[in-house]
């Protein structure tokens, strides 16, 4: 997965997107890395996210620290 701002190859530590250079993201206003989507994981914490009782769900729960709205989001 990539990051959507700066380009960078992400990786997924815990609920955290890093690259090379860290968790901060210099093409982001907001400061951090956002993925681009891949249909499965959340572009926020990159978890992958499933379906359950109508909300996203990942392995960590429904919500998302990092998502502005609080939830997952696959795209």
């Amino acid at each position: 997965m990539k990051c959507r701002y700066c380009g960078d190859v992400l990786k997924v530590v815990g609920e955290k997107l890093f690259t090379a250079t860290g968790e901060r993201c210099a093409g982001n206003p907001a400061g951090f890395h956002v993925g681009v989507t891949d249909g499965e994981c959340c572009v926020y914490c990159g978890n992958p996210a499933s379906c359950q009782s109508g909300k996203l769900r990942t392995r960590f729960g429904a919500a998302c620290k990092y998502s502005p709205t609080g939830m997952h989001c696959l795209q």
